[in-house]
Formats: structure tokens, sequence, C-alpha cells
């Protein structure tokens, strides 16, 4: 099997529960992607004029989720049928992927220049899944919205919940913030990823994580999608098991 991650890169991962890897998406279809959202957005939001993308969105803390080409095959192409990204996935993940009739969608998170950086939130995906993936799909510098992760959160969070990848929390309250493992994680410095247009975030489902404040003069634009073992839904409502990484035998075996 070919295995493009190193033996430190994995054991970067599994202790941190991200890792970013460089220039790694299509340069035709990462174009294709950004015209398609720029088409799709309002009239107010001029391509050619960035003083019309800060602030847009503030109703929905600056970002825009936009999901309705996410099932053509090119999107799926683009993160889904990367040669090196379904490398990545079966190395963590064993050959047996899930087949998706779609990706998430494209992420945009609008400038907002505001001098006093908001406070970092995180929040964990009620979702099933196995390995999120984040791919820039334009350049994104520092302080310029950039999903936001919690290193080693995933150990954290990977026993607050009852079942293996539902979203089940042992403590049934409405406050989760009020519990000793959130407590725990809002100790940890965030990172705050950023890069060039090609470069992708791989992370954990149960990492703590976010969108950053885009304090830049240009809009963050990423594609999202979740890699899938094809036995999850067997196994989605098992109790947590004790070996967290039970189902990913490029890290168990390490």
């Amino acid at each position: 099997m070919n295995q493009p991650l190193t033996v430190e890169q994995v054991c970067f991962f599994r202790d941190n529960g991200y890792l970013i890897l460089r220039n790694v998406l299509d340069q035709a279809l990462m174009a294709r992607t950004r015209d398609a959202w720029w088409d799709a957005a309002p009239p107010e939001l001029r391509r050619d004029d960035p003083e019309s993308w800060v602030g847009a969105f503030a109703d929905s803390r600056f970002t825009w989720k936009y999901r309705e080409r996410s099932s053509e095959p090119w999107m799926i192409e683009l993160l889904y049928g990367n040669a090196t990204l379904q490398a990545v996935a079966r190395q963590l993940l064993g050959p047996d992927l899930e087949t998706p009739e779609r990706i998430r969608g494209i992420y945009c998170v609008f400038p907002d220049t505001d001098a006093t950086a908001r406070p970092a939130r995180f929040h964990v995906d009620a979702h099933a899944f196995h390995l999120g993936v984040v791919g820039y799909v334009d350049d994104v510098p520092p302080d310029g919205g950039g999903f936001t992760v919690w290193p080693g959160s995933h150990k954290d969070f990977y026993h607050f919940f009852k079942t293996a990848y539902t979203f089940n929390p042992v403590e049934e309250r409405k406050d989760h913030w009020d519990t000793d493992v959130w407590r725990t994680v809002l100790q940890i410095e965030p990172v705050h990823t950023y890069g060039s247009a090609g470069d992708v975030v791989l992370w954990h489902h149960r990492i703590g994580h976010g969108a950053g404040h885009n304090r830049s003069r240009q809009v963050r634009q990423a594609v999202l999608y979740d890699f899938c073992r094809a036995d999850l839904k067997a196994v989605q409502d098992e109790a947590t098991p004790a070996d967290m990484w039970r189902d990913w035998p490029g890290i168990s075996a390490g």
C-alpha cells in the first residue's frame, strides 16, 4: 500500500489530532471552485472590490457555507478523488472507504478587520465520520480566518461520548461547557492554521475546532470533506471502545 505519510507525520496526527499537508490540491479544480462560489455570491459582494467583502454575513459570524454544488463530480474529485488524500486516508483508515455522493461544500470566512480579536470558540461535530479534511482553495494568511484546532483535545473528547462516532455525551447537560472536559480543553492554546492555495488540514473527528477570526483583507475559501471507513454505519452507535485507534490501522499498528 502507498504510504505517503512519514512515521513522524503519523505520530504528530496521533498526538495532536491534526496535520497540515502542503500543495496537495489540483490547481484547475481550485480555480473552478473559486469561480463557482463567486458566481453564486450575492450581488453586493463584488469580486473585484475587496472593500465589499469586509463585514459580509455579519449576522452569521462572518461565514457562508455554500453547499449547492457539493454533489457535482468535479467537486467530489477535488477532495475525495485527490490521489494524495486517497492514499493518506487508506494509510490511516485501511483500504475500504465509503464512496461519497457529495462533499460538505465551500466554506468562506469574510474579513472582519475589527482591531479587537474575537475569542476563539470551538465545537465538536455532531455527525459521524473518521477523518476530516479542510482544503484551502486560495491563500490564507495568518489571522486570515483559518481552520482552528485545539491540539490534543481529540483525546479529551474521545471518552466524553457514550458512542464511538455519534454525538451522545456521557453527561446529559444543556450546557456542555460546564464540564471538566470542556474546561480542560479551554486551557489549550488553539492553533490557527494558514497556508497557500492547495494546502490541506487533516483532523480527527473528535477534535475541538472552529473558524478563526479573519482579520485579513481577503475571503478565506476552503472546501471540506469527511473520509469514512465503509463500515462506519455498522459501528457508529457502538459503545466507545477503550482504544481510540481501534478503527485506524495506520495508527494502531505504529
